[in-house]
């Protein structure tokens, strides 16, 4: 009997982790979750007990933060601070499996491999409290020499004032959710409220929409007319509301309607495997880094 090639895969977030089973063609075996541990401890009896109940042909980890690839080291901060600073090849070392991990946004990014092999330039775009992303040349993650390829968040839109007001500060979900909170005064305001209110003929947040989706067009060109992509895909839970990409769309099209320099129209999408985009995302990831990718 052949054994079949499975990956331990693993989604790190602030509020839950998720473990699953996959094959390389993306089929998942087994998955199941748990609230994020409190301690770094927690955490690796967890993970030990998931990778203790099969044999495993690697480790693929999609994490929050900046990840140094020679090291295993995830730099920066993030919403979970003790998986930060110490070597992840070192923690995981004695599974004596080959382990390989990215940043989230980056692997809502390299998901979207699996769904559509045939991309060759891409960008994805997540977007929730801030935004983040992951731009994908010629098939592969495109990381930058200082590990900020795809940081589309960072980008300026407009002239800074005296705090700098970059494309995450202006066009998020959350800058919509603190546009409508200091508008209205009422603090219990969410992204999914605020489209709810706004069907419902509510001024305010249909502004506060039409404003984010502005902004979004904005840089969604910039990113068009820097690496003129195949598809720009568009993550975070709110990517999963049909009004909330045809907005986006309308709104592109009201800019490149007005300036006739914009010859090409963005081909926007949602990302395909939603909330289980950072694990198939982890998965390519290793995949890529193995040479066991079959569309490289």
């Amino acid at each position: 009997m052949v054994k079949i090639m499975t990956i331990a895969t693993i989604d790190i977030g602030g509020t839950g982790i998720k473990f699953a089973s996959l094959t390389p063609d993306g089929k998942i075996l087994d998955k199941t979750s748990t609230p994020t541990p409190e301690t770094l401890e927690d955490l690796l009896a967890w993970l030990d007990q998931r990778l203790s109940e099969q044999d495993y042909n690697g480790i693929a980890m999609s994490v929050p933060g900046a990840v140094n690839q020679e090291t295993g080291v995830i730099e920066g901060i993030s919403a979970v601070p003790y998986i930060h600073g110490f070597s992840w090849y070192e923690a995981l070392s004695s599974y004596q499996l080959p382990v390989h991990l990215e940043n989230d946004a980056n692997c809502v990014g390299l998901s979207e491999l699996l769904a559509h092999p045939e991309i060759e330039n891409a960008a994805c775009v997540v977007i929730g409290t801030g935004i983040g992303g992951a731009m994908i040349i010629h098939g592969k993650l495109h990381r930058g020499r200082h590990g900020l390829g795809g940081e589309f968040g960072y980008m300026t839109t407009i002239e800074p004032a005296e705090k700098l007001n970059n494309w995450s500060l202006l066009a998020s979900t959350g800058n919509m959710v603190r546009y409508v909170i200091e508008k209205s005064g009422q603090t219990d305001w969410d992204g999914r409220k605020i489209y709810q209110e706004a069907a419902a003929g509510n001024a305010l947040c249909q502004e506060a929409i039409e404003r984010m989706n502005r902004n979004l067009a904005q840089g969604l060109l910039n990113i068009q007319y820097l690496i003129d992509p195949d598809v720009i895909s568009l993550g975070g839970s709110i990517s999963q509301n049909p009004d909330f990409i045809q907005g986006v769309r309308s709104a592109i099209a009201y800019y490149v309607d007005r300036y006739e320099e914009y010859s090409v129209v963005p081909e926007i999408l949602a990302c395909t495997y939603k909330g289980e985009a950072n694990l198939y995302g982890a998965l390519v990831n290793w995949l890529q880094e193995e040479g066991q990718w079959p569309h490289s």
